[in-house]
């Protein structure tokens, strides 16, 4: 695919919409409407400050259970994909954390969201709660049985994990292309962290995918991410304080999307 099938511009900035903690992880507040009410508002000021598209994650579950969510947090996290596509115009994303492939693929597909973001794609890793295997295989047939026009954004060799059997980064991404990743995504080591810029342009050079940054992408950094990258999703740069766990800031928001626009 071309992003720019998908997206209105080249190289396009994809904002986050963190959710809070929702029922059941540790640190949910018992207060459901202000999780509707916040993300609501975020998705709202982030297209209206002029990002490219978003993606609704369940940041504030940490720590993450590997696979599915609990039908409660699908069904939440489908009627906030469902009310955010129905309140922008710019493509939306889901990305259910940790490898929660079958809930993201049916909440897009149901919601009638554009793409989803999977972390564990081809590698076998070990995460911090332990072993995650690879979906390719199951997500690319999921996908087809349900006819779901949803490109799927592929990390590859995301943050927080470590391959069970070391390979060099590009041939994960020749291993992604080849099990059908509409896109793939190289991240730094953690939130925030910067992406190194060389793994982006090896990427680039073994692949014929779009290649986007997954994390660490500033507005210092963005004319040096956009020159090698075709994109960049961007969660921590555009929050109060320049923190991932805060909210939406306008100012932030504006002004990154300034700097990005200047480098495009």
């Amino acid at each position: 695919m071309r992003l720019n099938d998908l997206f209105a511009t080249e190289k396009p900035i994809i904002g986050m919409v963190h959710l809070r903690p929702l029922p059941g992880s540790p640190r949910f507040n018992g207060d459901l409407k202000e999780i509707y009410a916040q993300a609501e508002w975020e998705a709202h000021t982030l297209a209206q400050e002029g990002v490219d598209g978003l993606i609704v994650e369940n940041l504030g579950d940490e720590p993450y259970q590997i696979g599915e969510p609990t039908p409660v947090q699908f069904a939440i996290m489908a009627a906030i994909t469902r009310q955010v596509r129905q309140n922008v115009t710019i493509p939306v994303g889901v990305n259910v954390q940790f490898n929660a492939w079958q809930a993201e693929l049916a909440i897009a597909h149901a919601c009638q969201a554009d793409f989803i973001r999977v972390e564990v794609f081809v590698d076998t890793v070990v995460s911090a709660q332990g072993i995650v295997h690879p979906c390719s295989a199951q997500i690319t047939r999921y996908r087809k049985e349900l006819n779901a026009s949803v490109a799927l954004f592929a990390d590859i060799q995301t943050k927080y994990t470590t391959n069970i059997v070391p390979q060099p980064l590009a041939q994960s991404a020749v291993d992604a292309q080849n099990a059908g990743a509409d896109a793939l995504i190289v991240t730094g080591a953690a939130t925030g962290a910067a992406t190194p810029l060389d793994a982006v342009a090896e990427v680039k050079s073994a692949v014929n995918l779009p290649v986007l940054v997954g994390s660490g992408t500033n507005i210092q950094n963005v004319g040096q991410v956009l020159s090698i990258a075709d994109g960049a999703i961007v969660g921590s740069a555009l929050k109060e304080g320049r923190n991932a766990e805060n909210s939406i800031s306008s100012v932030e928001t504006q002004a990154f999307m300034a700097a990005a626009q200047k480098a495009r």
